[in-house]
């Protein structure tokens, strides 16, 4: 897991996250505005969105339900 500081998507704030080593997209919650958002490590950097304009793969909840094998036929 590694410290990274980034710009929350909402208030354009500074703040510091923790982000897995991963590629995973995960949710962080804003200290200053308290609005939840998503960061997604790339090969150039980290991409940071708010929850609502996020592609469904880039949200942890949505690409959950998209990648997850069922057994409906």
């Amino acid at each position: 897991m590694s410290t990274m500081n980034v710009t929350c998507p909402s208030c354009q704030a500074e703040t510091a996250i923790n982000q897995a080593d991963d590629y995973a997209p995960q949710f962080h919650v804003c200290p200053l505005c308290g609005k939840k958002f998503i960061a997604e490590r790339r090969a150039e950097g980290v991409a940071v969105m708010r929850v609502k304009d996020a592609p469904c793969m880039s949200n942890p909840d949505c690409r959950e339900i998209e990648t997850s094998s069922t057994c409906e036929q």
